[in-house]
């Protein structure tokens, strides 16, 4: 005697097979996500020796995340010649990721969007992911990114560094005039880092400025590089972002770099971990660097 499956067998197996699909899938993507973000913290480790190699070979001072080249003079073109950025001071350190030109292109022609190589070339990083980020209120706000930032060309980096900006009034160039109050909805804030703009051709040597390691108090909780953005912008400009702008990029955070070269997650945005000073001010945990 014959067996065969009925009908009503057949659409069961079915429906079974469909239920653990539906169970198994979204598992099959948190574990590809989770496997991309393992990647990212791999590459964001070996930034973070660079980091602390580039530091020791410059005698204690902070990276910028440019320096000029040349004249420091702007040929005007999408290329830009004159700005040496991070990822490139880094790269004999690392070997791998040296952002390069298309081959095909005169540097005054639109690259379009050109991608970062090698490790600095992030698997979790999108424009999207990134742009949400900038635009939320508690980082840069609407209207951020400007026509001005996007479409995005050439990318060095899908991370960002870290530059000297303040709230303490005379502490450098970017320092506001005034400070704001120190509340949880403005904390204070003055971020590591080194800024390198000028050279005695372009004007901006008044702008440089550096900072040493010893300068920071607390190098373990003090935050260098993130996910972001470093790279050539749509109007010309060279740019580079950190911080609030990794909020979005995996597990709904991203990884900081820190100044004692160890790395780690941060759900959220990372510059609203905020404490209290003994003066009852509010500042940003991750990027004061004298609290």
């Amino acid at each position: 005697m014959k067996r065969a499956f009925t009908l009503i067998e057949l659409l069961v197996v079915i429906a079974i097979i469909a239920i653990l699909a539906a169970i198994l899938f979204p598992v099959f993507a948190q574990a590809k996500e989770a496997a991309k973000a393992t990647q990212v913290l791999s590459n964001q480790k070996q930034m973070a020796l660079a980091q602390q190699m580039y530091i020791g070979d410059y005698d204690d001072v902070l990276p910028s995340y440019i320096t000029r080249a040349g004249s420091g003079v702007s040929d005007g073109t999408w290329r830009r010649t004159d700005i040496v950025s991070w990822v490139q001071m880094f790269h004999p350190y690392i070997k791998n990721g040296a952002p390069v030109w298309p081959a095909n292109l005169a540097s005054s022609a639109d690259p379009g969007y050109v991608p970062p190589a090698g490790m600095h070339q992030s698997p979790t990083w999108t424009q999207e992911k990134w742009a949400k980020a900038a635009s939320d209120p508690n980082c840069d706000g609407a209207g951020f990114p400007p026509p001005s930032w996007v479409p995005l060309k050439w990318a060095h980096s899908h991370f960002g560094m870290t530059f000297p900006a303040n709230t303490r009034p005379g502490a450098n160039f970017l320092s506001p005039a005034e400070a704001p109050p120190g509340t949880q909805a403005e904390p204070d804030y003055y971020l590591a880092g080194s800024y390198l703009p000028g050279t005695p051709d372009n004007g901006l040597l008044a702008r440089n400025s550096t900072m040493s390691a010893g300068s920071v108090n607390e190098v373990a909780r003090t935050a260098l590089i993130t996910d972001g953005w470093t790279g050539t912008l749509n109007g010309k400009g060279f740019g580079t972002t950190f911080g609030c702008e990794s909020a979005n990029m995996y597990k709904g955070g991203g990884n900081v770099v820190y100044l004692d070269s160890h790395v780690k997650f941060v759900k959220g945005n990372s510059e609203r971990y905020l404490e209290q000073g003994p003066d009852g001010r509010w500042f940003k945990k991750f990027y004061t660097i004298d609290r």
